[in-house]
């Protein structure tokens, strides 16, 4: 089965800080079949039978998109039903309206998760570490990420992904305000543009919030 997937991927530094603790849970935990790539999950999986119409409702309601969508991470938390393992995501309302917008999008021909339709406000966004873990592994993982310093950062999201197993269909560049093919996306230039902004960005914020 096909299985579509929308997220923001995490670049730059707070990519690398996370990389690092899933690097750090692998080697501890012996978690290579648990542990996933760090993303900020937007809908999905899911499932359509129409993918041109899904790539064009995407790329209507990303271009709808007025303001640069931000968000911050802090702390961990865990979902102890699913014995899911995350970096907590605290989104401004722009990233909020966003993400509802998609799922409102999406519903009527997409195979989408109760969790994906709830209201705005009450969406709970993460950045997953590990997932699908036995219960034992579970308990030791969330003993462990409790005491690890917590990942604080501010930024913007940049670009919003849609995959299809797995792999690149198109992704949005939000400051750019145009949609990105799977080679654009993933090319050096665009990467090097990319980590550019958030290196400027990130040094404007610091003397903001340094007074200087």
């Amino acid at each position: 089965m096909t299985r579509y997937l929308i997220d923001i991927r995490l670049m730059g530094p707070v990519k690398q800080q996370i990389s690092d603790l899933s690097n750090r849970l692998r080697d501890q935990f012996r978690l290579e079949n648990y542990l996933i790539a760090p993303h900020i999950t937007l809908a999905g999986p899911f499932s359509t039978d129409n993918e041109d119409r899904l790539v064009a409702d995407f790329t209507r309601t990303c271009s709808g998109v007025r303001k640069v969508p931000n968000y911050e991470l802090g702390g961990y938390g865990v979902f102890g039903d699913t014995r899911v393992v995350y970096v907590t995501v605290t989104p401004d309302e722009t990233l909020k309206q966003f993400r509802y917008a998609m799922s409102q999008a999406l519903a009527p021909y997409c195979s989408l998760r109760d969790y994906d339709l709830v209201p705005a406000e009450d969406f709970q966004f993460h950045a997953t570490l590990a997932m699908k873990l036995d219960w034992l592994t579970f308990r030791r993982v969330e003993w462990y990420v409790s005491r690890q310093e917590d990942v604080i950062f501010r930024h913007h999201p940049i670009r919003a992904t849609l995959l299809r197993n797995s792999r690149i269909v198109c992704e949005y560049d939000f400051l750019q305000e145009r949609m990105l093919t799977r080679a654009q996306a993933l090319s050096r230039a665009t990467k090097k543009r990319d980590l550019d902004i958030l290196k400027a960005w990130s040094g404007g914020n610091r003397e903001k919030r340094f007074g200087k």
